[in-house]
């Protein structure tokens, strides 16, 4: 398969995917009874607002959002919208989303993307490292404190570090169920989110790079480096090279999988202008086009992973043709 043709391939499949969430993420928030609405006219009628009042306050604030349109033609706007990055502005801020959202990623992406490098450089190295030395001391150790560390939540060692440093004070009103962001040092809105994400990846990624690197430990090639007097270095560069091969498509699932959790608690915890922040506060305040936009978001950093993971491949093993050489 050519280079050109994956790439169209996997273009074709993220429209799909995209297509997809953004259909279900509106048909749930349709179908789904509307807690901000109730809310507000809850309030009103406990103020002593009639039931005219009350009415004419329900269609106003359907017609600020579009909701008082048919179901059909509100789908195909609000998606031809997102397609065209035409993404309005947020119910609850009024400010323009596709830049409250490009926003929120790149903070996000501060503190995730030196984690996932850092994690996977030092996973790899611990997980060839306890394969070579597989039933000594050494090796126990190692492992036992990886998991030691997988073991403790991140949430609680972050909401330590915040207490002993008591310069961050996380506030939260569950009568709202609105967590706003917080001014908060580079050293706690970055530096301690990634060192958290990372103690997060390692241990999962270790385990895969351990059970792989054991594959090739013992394999006749790695016995001929080590009778040629190869150093241990050698014997790791080659089993990492081997093992890294089917490790492609595993960490990148992993680390997916982790980041989705860890990214809400952390962002909730440090109050950081992210991702995870702006989906939760999303769900809350029904914020349609911030919810829709974050996915589109979302889905392009899938379909760039599994780019980027198909190139990999073509890398690590020449068997793969993408066409790329």
């Amino acid at each position: 398969m050519s280079l050109a043709r994956l790439l169209l391939q996997r273009i074709a499949l993220g429209v799909f995917a995209a297509w997809s969430f953004l259909t279900a993420i509106f048909l749930l928030f349709s179908a789904t009874e509307d807690w901000t609405l109730n809310r507000m006219l809850g309030m009103a009628g406990f103020g002593g607002a009639d039931e005219g009042d009350i009415e004419e306050m329900r269609e106003e604030y359907l017609a600020e959002r579009g909701l008082d349109q048919p179901l059909f033609e509100r789908y195909v706007e609000w998606l031809g919208n997102m397609f065209t990055l035409q993404w309005g502005e947020s119910f609850e801020t009024g400010e323009a989303v596709l830049p409250t959202v490009v926003r929120a990623t790149v903070n996000t992406g501060s503190y995730v993307v030196p984690a996932v490098l850092l994690s996977v450089v030092i996973a790899l190295a611990l997980g060839v490292y306890t394969a070579i030395h597989s039933g000594s001391h050494r090796e126990g150790g190692v492992r036992g404190l990886v998991y030691f560390g997988l073991g403790l939540p991140n949430f609680w060692i972050g909401a330590m570090v915040l207490l002993v440093s008591g310069t961050v004070a996380f506030q939260f009103d569950w009568r709202e169920a609105f967590i706003p962001p917080a001014e908060i040092p580079f050293l706690y809105d970055t530096v301690v989110p990634a060192l958290l994400v990372t103690t997060t990846l390692v241990a999962a990624v270790m385990s895969y790079a351990r059970s792989y690197s054991l594959q090739y430990v013992s394999a006749d090639l790695t016995k001929l480096i080590r009778a040629k007097g190869g150093s241990s270095l050698d014997v790791s560069r080659h089993v990492l090279r081997n093992a890294a091969i089917p490790l492609v498509s595993l960490v990148f699932t992993e680390t997916l999988a982790l980041l989705a959790l860890s990214v809400f608690v952390i962002e909730a915890l440090f109050g950081i202008d992210g991702l995870g922040l702006l989906f939760y506060n999303a769900v809350w305040t029904r914020d349609l086009p911030v919810l829709l936009g974050g996915t589109m978001v979302v889905v392009a950093v899938g379909v760039l992973g599994n780019i980027t993971q198909d190139l990999a491949y073509s890398i690590l093993d020449p068997r793969v043709d993408t066409g790329s050489r």
